[in-house]
């Protein structure tokens, strides 16, 4: 990149190099191509939340179809705002907006004692809260200096790296760590390294879609894809607000610990934003904080009124942009625009929730890998003093020792904050702020005088 494109965007991004800036629009069959490979990536984790709480609730077929066209809807509108913003809601930064998994105790629990229409209103409830504390949350980016946010990268490429190897391995299927299996996942991982090592331009770029593509043939070719579920899926529906009910009171310790979960899903949007905002290039300011956030909540409670769960910024965005090349939200946007389609289009949603795990978990695996190295990037050109080191080691013990610790370890604290407290990215990224502020800076050398 070109000193004078650098000084228009105005920050250091690293190693990452952009073939499509953060306004480009590369045309009409490129944007839609591009959008569908950044939406693949994250469609299966979007997706697996409310499979997750239909199982655990053993919902009717009617019922999972419908949490799962709400959450849909909800992260296809979110994402559009993300990327192309509405007033002020939106950071208008290329971020897909997908399913956070810490909400998914809380809607168990809630529907469990209540009912389901209980829980849903608690997340319209929780998601209105975020909303009005956007403002508050969109300050933070001044406890967010480059040490901060690099350990904030680097936590959560590295605490993702369960959930990849978990899907990669088809943990809970009958795949789970069958040869095929791993197999399959080191093909997606050989794959993605000789095309963008072999290819240039538009290639390159769309290399992760070309990999999906290739594992999904092949798991084909295996047997792997039954493709009746898509013969069974209707062509249209449309998804109705309230599917399970009407506004029901969850009580104000549900309330209370949904809360918590959004606090939770703040601090790391408010990562998420900083580091793809480094990334495209563009100034590290409150006001994409305070829309990514806001984006957060109004989406979570789109999602909760049509029966989908609550949202968050997806992570796997830091890693798609790196390794491709494309930062422009307008492919971002089509993205949101293909997930609403994919709700509102049954079958082509079948085909692509028909996408192996082992396939999707190779990719990954990968992204979470250049998740982390952005984060090592940034701590590697601003770690210049031991206090430097003791807030990247503090918060990376914490948050990589939360994850790795035995079940049960956390069962004295009580429910409302064990949920936060369990988070180990959230953790750590909170000590991490909470060091920038207490330990003091040290004072730089004065040269060693000649002799």
């Amino acid at each position: 990149m070109s000193d004078q494109a650098s000084a228009v965007h105005g920050t250091d991004r690293g190693f990452a190099k952009l073939d499509l800036e953060l306004n480009d629009y590369p045309g009409p069959l490129k944007t839609s191509l591009f959008g569908i490979q950044h939406v693949l990536v994250m469609f299966t984790a979007m997706v697996g939340g409310p499979l997750i709480v239909a199982r655990l609730l053993n919902l009717p077929d009617e019922t999972r179809i419908a949490m799962l066209s709400g959450t849909m809807i909800g992260c296809g509108v979110a994402t559009m705002i993300s990327a192309l913003g509405l007033g002020f809601i939106g950071p208008r930064l290329p971020i897909v907006m997908g399913v956070f998994y810490i909400f998914i105790g809380p809607i168990v629990a809630i529907a469990k004692e209540v009912s389901l229409a209980a829980a849903m209103t608690a997340l319209i409830i929780g998601g209105l809260v975020q909303f009005a504390w956007s403002p508050l949350i969109g300050k933070l980016h001044r406890f967010f200096p480059p040490i901060v946010t690099g350990t904030t990268i680097l936590l959560i490429g590295t605490g993702l790296m369960k959930i990849g190897i978990n899907v990669a391995s088809g943990f809970g299927t009958p795949a789970f760590a069958k040869p095929l299996t791993i197999g399959l996942a080191a093909l997606m991982i050989v794959l993605i390294l000789v095309i963008t090592r072999f290819s240039k331009g538009f290639i390159r770029a769309l290399s992760l879609f070309i990999t999906m593509v290739i594992g999904y043939v092949v798991a084909a070719a295996f047997g792997l894809i039954d493709l009746g579920t898509v013969a069974k899926a209707d062509w249209v529906t449309l998804p109705k607000p309230f599917p399970y009910g009407g506004l029901e009171w969850p009580g104000m310790i549900a309330v209370i610990t949904v809360v918590v979960c959004f606090f939770a899903t703040a601090v790391e949007t408010t990562g998420h934003t900083l580091a793809v905002s480094r990334i495209v290039g563009v100034p590290q300011e409150g006001w994409r904080i305070r829309g990514a956030v806001s984006n957060d909540g109004i989406g979570s409670s789109l999602s909760a009124l049509f029966g989908g769960m609550a949202l968050t910024s997806y992570s796997q965005n830091i890693g798609v942009i790196s390794l491709t090349g494309v930062g422009s939200r307008f492919v971002v946007a089509f993205g949101g625009a293909f997930l609403i389609v994919m709700a509102l289009v049954p079958k082509v949603g079948a085909i692509i929730a028909l996408m192996p795990n082992a396939v999707l978990g190779g990719v990954l695996l990968f992204m979470f890998g250049m998740v982390a190295s952005v984060g090592i990037d940034i701590i590697g050109s601003n770690m210049k003093s031991r206090r430097d080191a003791l807030i990247v080691a503090s918060s990376l013990a914490l948050g990589l020792g939360i994850q790795a610790a035995p079940p049960g370890a956390f069962e004295a604290i009580p429910q409302a904050l064990r949920i936060l407290v369990t988070d180990g990215i959230v953790m750590g990224i909170l000590l991490a702020m909470f060091l920038n502020i207490v330990l003091p800076r040290e004072a730089e050398r004065a040269p060693a005088p000649a002799h």
